[in-house]
């Protein structure tokens, strides 16, 4: 029992029983590692953190090397992002004070403004590495209202300026407007001025949402005020107007009744040489000779100035003359001039087959020519083959070869001028040549070309290319027709139609007789034509549509074996507007030569006659109308290929017209 007590009270003496004590133990020095690491982590620059890993990177373990490397990479990137952070805050301060809205009264103040706000937007979106930008963002929309704000102030006081300029501005053309309509009859665009001018100035008003009503009320009387001037003004116009129609209508009804008169009820046909004789025909000089009675005709030339349209696809011309005493005459022709075609090359050594003739007396262009020197001889070529650019205008010039360009042609030297110009249609040049500088050439603009002489001196014409094809262009070979109108010293005027076929070449019918069936013509008419009644008066000239239709019996020459009728429709009158009428060409006979005539004794409404129809109503045709006309240029099926005519056709007593057509075979 004693040495159990005994043992007991030594074990709590060790235990710190009684009244000893005992030091602890000092804790081990931190190891190099955990130095390191301490270090790492209070640097305040990479540098700082990579150099307290490289003092103990030979000091520490590789696992512990690698903890102090991540420690190292961790620091590095933690100073970056506070470096960002710092110039981040640094930019969302000097872009915030840049925005300044203290006084945004212009707009040079608004748009600066507008300018810094961008800049502070820009800088919060930049700023990702700043953990709170709340205070900038603030004070960013806090400057966008007051710059909303303010731009809406200015707005609105440039719409009222704006508005109060386009008000005066109407305002002050309004009264330019009242102005001209003062004094005297106004015009249509006087009153349409002044009435756009109302209209513009009432947009104006309607368009100013941002003035008062104070502010507009004095243009809006004046608008108000403006309808009675206005109004005055076209109660004038209309005044002058009706004054302006009625002295129109009676024009238009003197000139219907005189046209009337023209025409005649009957004017063509007629014997030559009597009284009631009206012709006209070409001439050889390619003018539109006129016969009226058994007066001496006169000769029409083309009006080169004039422009007269195709009708259907047949060209125009326009003749007029005003001889001494004798008033003046104009005549519209059309004709079918056909299109040229193309023959053998120009030059003799440019082909092998074809005769070669001198120079242009074959009509149809199929020869070739001998050319000297490359140059042709010309020896009075026709004027229709002869075209220059270069040549006069009417009337003659003499080209004197004085000063004329020396050049060596045949071996003789030789003095020339020169001109661009065709032959036959082949382009080339065209050389007037002399041995002398004495020597002329003539050089005469005819109707349907140049008429080329010389003295002491020949015409030479040079092809650009001799291997060009002739082309054959009978421009005197046609079928035409046309009307014509005759007004005397006094006012009294005649009036008549014509056709016929310029030229001989392939428009003789000489034999229908061997035709069976049936052919279609189609083509345009032309002439003139008078309206009057109380109440309608309308004359002028027109064009028409055309159509023919033929019957061919094959009868050997039986009389009235051959017939042929049509139809004259889709008038377009004096005024280029369009008339509802239509002209029936009644069943006439064709003889074997293509003559198309009526039965003389015949009554008019059935054989040979006309009938006028107007809006659907037809007028009295009995005794009032005649056509005729004639087949021309036979094909080798026997069939005629062309038609011309002339005809006559009244609508009761209130209408008359005459005129000419030309139509062609349609397969």
């Amino acid at each position: 029992v004693l040495v159990l007590v005994a043992s007991l009270a030594l074990l709590l003496a060790g235990c710190g029983g009684g009244s000893s004590t005992t030091t602890p133990p000092a804790p081990p020095p931190p190891s190099a590692y955990e130095m390191a690491l301490d270090a790492i982590n209070a640097a305040t620059t990479p540098e700082d953190a990579q150099a307290a890993f490289d003092a103990v990177k030979d000091d520490v373990t590789a696992a512990e090397g690698e903890q102090l490397q991540m420690a190292v990479d961790s620091r590095q990137t933690a100073l970056a992002m506070m470096a960002r952070a710092d110039t981040q805050k640094m930019a969302l301060m000097d872009a915030a004070g840049m925005v300044d809205t203290s006084d945004l009264s212009t707009q040079e103040a608004v748009d600066d403004a507008r300018a810094a706000i961008a800049g502070l937007r820009q800088a919060i979106a930049d700023a990702v590495d700043v953990a709170d930008t709340s205070m900038y963002q603030s004070m960013l929309d806090n400057a966008i209202a007051a710059v909303d704000e303010a731009q809406g102030g200015i707005d609105t006081a440039t719409r009222r300026t704006n508005q109060m300029a386009e008000l005066s501005g109407a305002s002050m053309t309004l009264q330019a407007a009242l102005a001209a309509l003062s004094g005297s009859t106004p015009t249509q665009a006087q009153l349409d001025a002044a009435n756009a001018a109302v209209s513009a100035l009432n947009a104006a008003i309607a368009a100013g949402a941002d003035l008062t009503d104070a502010e507009k009320a004095t243009y809006v009387r004046e608008a108000a005020n403006a309808a009675a001037p206005i109004n005055t003004a076209q109660m004038a116009f209309n005044d002058a107007e009706g004054d302006a129609q009625r002295k129109a209508d009676m024009e238009m009804a003197a000139m219907a009744t005189k046209l009337w008169g023209a025409i005649g009820d009957m004017p063509i046909g007629g014997t030559t040489g009597t009284a009631a004789f009206r012709g006209a025909t070409y001439d050889t000089d390619g003018n539109i000779e006129v016969t009226i009675g058994t007066a001496t005709a006169v000769d029409l030339s083309e009006d080169e100035d004039a422009m007269v349209g195709a009708n259907r696809d047949w060209e125009g011309m326009k003749y007029t003359a005003s001889p001494d005493g004798g008033g003046k005459y104009e005549a519209t022709v059309y004709g079918s001039v056909p299109e040229p075609t193309p023959g053998l090359k120009f030059g003799a050594n440019a082909g092998t087959t074809g005769a070669v003739i001198g120079d242009g007396t074959d009509p149809t262009h199929t020869h070739r020519h001998t050319l000297t020197d490359d140059r042709l001889t010309l020896s009075s070529p026709a004027s229709s083959d002869v075209a220059g650019s270069d040549f006069p205008g009417l009337g003659a010039d003499t080209v004197d070869l004085e000063g004329g360009t020396p050049m060596t042609i045949g071996g003789a030297l030789m003095y020339t001028k020169s001109y661009t110009g065709t032959y036959q249609g082949v382009a080339g040049t065209y050389i007037c040549s002399g041995a002398a500088e004495t020597g002329t050439c003539t050089i005469t603009k005819t109707d349907d070309g140049f008429s080329l002489t010389a003295t002491s001196a020949s015409w030479l014409f040079q092809p650009t290319d001799p291997n060009a094809r002739l082309m054959s262009t009978p421009i005197n070979t046609y079928a035409y027709y046309g009307w014509w109108l005759h007004e005397d010293a006094d006012g009294d005027a005649t009036v008549s139609a014509f056709h016929g076929y310029r030229g001989t070449d392939a428009n003789v019918v000489s034999d229908l007789t061997s035709l069976s069936g049936t052919a279609t013509y189609k083509g345009g008419a032309a002439g003139k034509y008078a309206i009057r009644s109380g109440t309608t008066n309308d004359s002028g000239h027109f064009t028409a549509d055309a159509e023919l239709n033929a019957k061919f019996s094959n009868a050997a020459g039986a009389a009235g074996a051959d017939t042929i009728s049509g139809t004259i429709n889709n008038f377009m009158g004096a005024d280029g507007m369009s008339r509802d009428w239509s002209i029936e060409l009644k069943p006439s006979l064709i003889s074997s030569t293509g003559v198309i005539a009526p039965d003389t004794a015949a009554d008019a409404t059935a054989t040979g006659g006309t009938a006028w129809t107007m809006g659907g109503t037809a007028g009295n045709a009995s005794g009032t109308g005649r056509w005729s006309g004639q087949l021309h240029n036979v094909a080798t099926s026997g069939i005629p290929q062309d038609g011309t005519g002339i005809f006559h056709s009244e609508y009761g007593n209130t209408g008359r017209m005459v005129g000419g057509f030309g139509v062609n075979y349609e397969e």
